[in-house]
């Protein structure tokens, strides 16, 4: 019942609540801004200082919650500690946030430092409307301070030039997200479930991944009754709409007893999760490039996806893409049994694109090759 108030509160004075949560992201920055005047450049080798929510503060670490770009940050702390006051180089990545994220690299141009911009996707308007330059404005001003930008796929690159105008005279690279291959191996999986089951992995941000997700058991249920998925993390804004929808949708596609959702999870808990179910059923639109596909791979985990984005980047032949029209302006998605017959196509031959899905991984993927790359660039950047 509070909940509810206050979500309709929201709606009715939305520039009060905007000002509430400015106010309370102010306080909440201020221990960070007293510290940000310590920031100094160090002269000793590689002494990188991350960008992640709990900046000065060292990054997530694995057994705790991440998840999207700071996961990437929590592989590179392990092998290159966070320093801070004394740093050389700042990494940034576009899609972690820090209320100071401005402020920072500000300081950390004028105190000399480096700045590696690591660049994920952008808005535009197929799923952020006519709100997408707005979106794209931190963005902008993100990737200016950039000295090297890496980008996370070819799509991110292509998408970054069409909207956000990147420094041209910062060099960059395409190098794609890790995955720890030795965590997310099928060697420490438990045994697949009997009945067909599909992993709507990450968080459900956007209602169509969902309806599509359960359109698609919906249509599978014609050939494979008993089969079942698994949906993570969490759902849309407002969560109480989500959540109401979510129950509706189930009784109406007599799907309740079919689906189990988890909740967020620990990258140290991922593994386990994931080997409940056979295969990865990615239904988010142009994802520019997502760590969760590269772990289900390293799993032994073939992926089923929409065939934009930078996915098809990710998977090649571990799996299979479901045409659609890729349209900056319009969201456009398969029709459920064609991501169905996919789904068949897949488990009918999941041997085959168990292995192919897991060497993908340890060929192209491997957090070792990630980490010597990253080496080679800061020591490229602070030389150059």
């Amino acid at each position: 019942m509070l909940r509810t108030l206050l979500n309709s509160l929201k709606r009715t004075f939305p520039k009060f609540f905007w000002a509430v949560f400015g106010l309370r992201d102010w306080a909440k920055s201020i221990p960070a801004r007293m510290q940000l005047s310590a920031l100094q450049k160090s002269r000793d080798g590689i002494a990188v200082a991350y960008l992640s929510p709990r900046f000065p503060n060292p990054p997530a670490r694995r057994s705790e919650f991440a998840h999207g770009g700071a996961v990437k940050l929590t592989y590179l702390a392990e092998n290159f500690p966070h320093r801070f006051p004394s740093a050389n180089l700042l990494y940034a990545v576009s899609s972690v946030a820090h209320p100071l994220q401005i402020e920072i690299l500000e300081t950390a141009k004028r105190k000399g430092l480096k700045v590696t911009i690591n660049q994920n996707g952008v808005a535009f308007p197929a799923w952020d409307g006519a709100n997408y330059e707005a979106t794209n404005q931190p963005l902008k001003r993100i990737i200016a301070f950039a000295d090297f930008i890496i980008y996370q796929s070819q799509f991110c690159k292509d998408s970054a030039e069409r909207y956000i105008s990147p420094p041209p005279d910062a060099p960059s690279e395409i190098v794609y997200n890790p995955v720890d291959t030795r965590l997310f191996s099928p060697d420490a999986c438990s045994a697949r479930p009997e009945a067909l089951t599909l992993l709507l992995g990450g968080n459900q941000y956007e209602k169509y991944r969902l309806e599509l997700a359960l359109q698609t058991l919906k249509a599978l249920h014609r050939n494979a009754p008993n089969a079942k998925l698994i949906v993570t993390g969490n759902l849309w804004l407002p969560r109480h709409e989500a959540e109401e929808w979510t129950k509706q949708a189930l009784r109406d596609m007599s799907l309740t007893e079919h689906v189990t959702f988890t909740g967020t999870y620990a990258q140290t808990d991922a593994p386990a999760l994931y080997s409940q179910a056979h295969l990865l059923l990615h239904t988010k639109y142009a994802d520019p490039s997502p760590g969760l596909v590269l772990e289900a791979m390293a799993l032994g985990m073939p992926v089923v996806h929409l065939d934009n984005g930078g996915v098809p980047e990710l998977v090649g032949d571990a799996g299979i893409g479901v045409a659609v029209e890729h349209d900056w302006n319009r969201i456009n998605l398969p029709t459920p049994q064609a991501m169905a017959d996919a789904v068949m196509q897949v488990y009918d031959r999941r041997e085959e694109f168990l292995q192919k899905a897991r060497q993908r991984a340890v060929d192209l993927f491997s957090l070792e090759k990630f980490v010597a790359r990253h080496k080679e660039i800061f020591e490229m950047v602070l030389n150059s």
